[in-house]
């Protein structure tokens, strides 16, 4: 029965690929020597329909319309090659610059970023709960010394002796060390070391890491003390019982038997939201009934936190006791971790914040190997000690350094050689260089920036022999270089519309041009009722629409007109069309809703619809003019490439088209 399944899978990746490649040997077009295969045809069409499963569902004669099109677009590069575009040295830098920027945010993006927030989004999913011990490196131990006492105390673990007593006598974070040395709950993304993250995440609860790590102040030993699925963030409502009195003295007996008693009536039936209106003690929850909202692991007091994240949505918690008082927690909701997608802005975000910079060196340490880079040090150090003046600045090619070490080879890296000058043309290109001081430091991160950047431009510029979609990114960005400029040699360049052409052409073609009905009118507007009594009030007692527009008008951008429009069609608003309305020039209408307000408008002028005059109707004569020139010449060099290359299309054969 095995071998029947396995047969049957290698016989369907047998009709698969039978079937790829035979529409890779069905001819559908042919140009010149050139042929178009059905294959080719698919994976355009596909590209410009929405994807395959959109283009099984077209027409043959959609097909058909189609291949017209891509054997032209086809003709067309062809025609780019024959002429040289390959050989041209402006579209050749336009390329390469254009590869070098996408190519490096597209690796790294692939390289780093994926597989960086993907780890993430995994381990968001989990949340620990360790413990650490933090030695500092300070002027009881230099960091030697502390490195060599975190690992005492981590073989006295190994040995048996507690954790907790341990950090609580030599811990020197005062936050967690009378606690055992505990951090609490937390989950990646959240540790601004990520080599503290990734060791957390290796441990098995209760397991020490076996190395202190440095975070810059000093040395941690960690220890993993729970792990459990995360819960993103949870809602809750709680009743709140005070221990302290009216007067604010502490008086925890009362507030625990007031406290119980609100937990008996709950048992026997009585609802939790309408008790914590009458009874919390919480002002900010009690007027919600007891509602706190969502809040996310870690925002409560660890007691009050712990007792409401282990609970289930539905249940009410034991008493809990915290600074505040005595509480009963009920879970009323939580939210479901997001799809990645949805997820990958924040995960990006955090990546940036903390993973990227160090994933970005090692990858550019990696490449700087992979490419031979090789420093030539004592020509590093020439460039200090020639250095005549403080900082990098614009006048470094009239500086020393130029000068005496300019022309150096400050290092080769795939098999290219690099010099001082190149350095500092890169360095001066970086805002956060200029006006820095040149010592050995400054230079140091300056070959190491340049070396980099050099290395992924490298990498860059020939991962499209690696990666299938950067390929195809390129090859599109090429053939569109192509058409842009042959339209530019056949079409825009042979345009050529003078005043006299528009202008005969406009005498030809008047009825194009109208103008449809038109109105000239003021408008005030106001956003309140009180407003617009007020204004209606003013026009009948006779006050001018104009001295009323400067009391009341509340529209912005019309000030200096005084509500002015200027000729419109009466088809561009309600303004308009309510200007339109009125009879009589001068005239003022009633007041109208619009716009979550009031208006009234007094009509100014009314111009009936008409043919355009020449100056009226010269940009658009002149532009459908331009457009129609453009199509003739597109028109008179397909039929250059129709005569040449004599294309014959294979209709019949889009049949097969989507059949696999």
């Amino acid at each position: 029965m095995r071998f029947v399944k396995l047969l049957m899978c290698f016989t369907a990746i047998v009709v698969f690929i039978s079937c790829s490649a035979q529409n890779g040997k069905i001819v559908v077009a042919e140009y010149g020597k050139d042929r178009v295969y059905l294959d080719e045809f698919e994976k355009a069409y596909a590209k410009n329909s929405g994807g395959i499963e959109r283009a099984k569902k077209d027409s043959i004669a959609a097909y058909k319309k189609f291949l017209d099109l891509y054997v032209n677009y086809r003709m067309k590069l062809r025609d780019g090659e024959v002429r040289g575009f390959a050989a041209d040295l402006d579209m050749n830098r336009e390329y390469d610059d254009y590869k070098a920027n996408i190519g490096t945010a597209l690796m790294l993006e692939k390289i780093i970023n994926d597989p960086s927030m993907k780890q993430l989004y995994d381990r968001r999913k989990i949340e620990y709960r360790a413990s650490h011990i933090f030695i500092p490196v300070d002027t009881l131990r230099n960091k030697e010394q502390a490195e060599s006492f975190a690992n005492e105390l981590i073989a006295r673990i190994n040995k048996g002796e507690d954790f907790v007593k341990l950090a609580a006598e030599y811990s020197k974070d005062v936050n967690t060390a009378q606690r055992g040395g505990d951090v609490y709950f937390f989950t990646a993304g959240m540790i601004n070391l990520p080599a503290i993250e990734d060791a957390i995440y290796s441990l098995k609860v209760g397991e020490v890491f076996q190395k202190p790590l440095f975070s810059g102040q000093g040395f941690h030993i960690l220890k993993a003390t729970e792990m459990r699925p995360r819960r993103i963030s949870i809602r809750a409502d709680h009743i709140l019982i005070s221990s302290r009195d009216t007067s604010g003295a502490v008086d925890t007996v009362n507030a625990l038997s007031k406290i119980k008693d609100i937990e008996k009536r709950i048992q026997e039936g009585e609802s939790f939201n309408e008790l914590a209106f009458q009874l919390s003690e919480d002002p900010g929850s009690k007027e919600k009934k007891g509602d706190l909202g969502f809040f996310d692991r870690g925002r409560m007091v660890p007691e009050f936190d712990q007792a409401a994240f282990n609970l289930k949505v539905g249940e009410i918690s034991p008493i809990v006791k915290t600074q505040f008082g005595y509480h009963l927690i009920k879970l009323t909701d939580e939210t479901q971790h997001k799809p990645y997608e949805e997820d990958k802005d924040e995960l990006r975000d955090l990546v940036h914040r903390g993973r990227y910079k160090i994933e970005y060196d090692k990858f550019v340490e990696n490449l700087k190997k992979e490419f031979d880079y090789t420093l030539n040090y004592e020509v590093a150090k020439k460039i200090v000690a020639n250095a005549d003046t403080t900082k990098i600045t614009q006048g470094y090619p009239d500086s020393k350094i130029a000068k005496y070490v300019g022309n150096e080879v400050l290092f080769t890296l795939a098999g290219k050689s690099f010099s001082v000058d190149s350095l500092f043309n890169h360095l001066l290109k970086n805002a956060n260089y200029i006006g820095r001081d040149i010592d050995q430091r400054t230079i140091d991160d300056g070959i190491a920036l340049y070396a980099g950047d050099l290395s992924v431009k490298e990498k860059a510029m020939n991962y499209d022999k690696q990666d299938a979609e950067f390929a195809n990114l390129m090859a599109e960005y090429k053939n569109g270089m192509y058409l842009f400029k042959i339209l530019e040699e056949e079409v825009w360049q042979k345009i050529n519309i003078d005043s006299a052409m528009t202008k005969n052409f406009w005498e030809a073609n008047k009825e194009k041009f109208k103008w449809g009905n038109r109105v000239e009118f003021k408008e005030i507007y106001v956003n309140q009722d009180s407003l617009q009594a007020k204004v209606a009030s003013g026009l009948a007692s006779g006050e001018s629409f104009d001295t009323l527009y400067v009391k009341y008008n509340m529209r912005t951008g019309f000030e200096n007109k005084l509500g002015y429009s200027g000729l419109v069609e009466i088809t561009v608003n309600e303004l308009a069309r309510q200007a339109n309305e009125i009879i009589k020039v001068g005239s003022v209408s009633e007041p109208f809703k619009f716009e979550d307000g009031w208006s009234f408008v007094k009509l100014v002028k009314k111009d009936p619809a008409r043919l355009k005059t020449y100056e009226e109707a010269k940009p658009e004569a002149a532009s459908m003019l331009q457009e129609l020139e453009s199509k003739r010449l597109d028109e008179e060099y397909m039929k250059k490439l129709q005569k040449l290359y004599k294309p014959k299309l294979y209709y019949e054969n889009l049949e097969h088209a989507f059949k696999k």
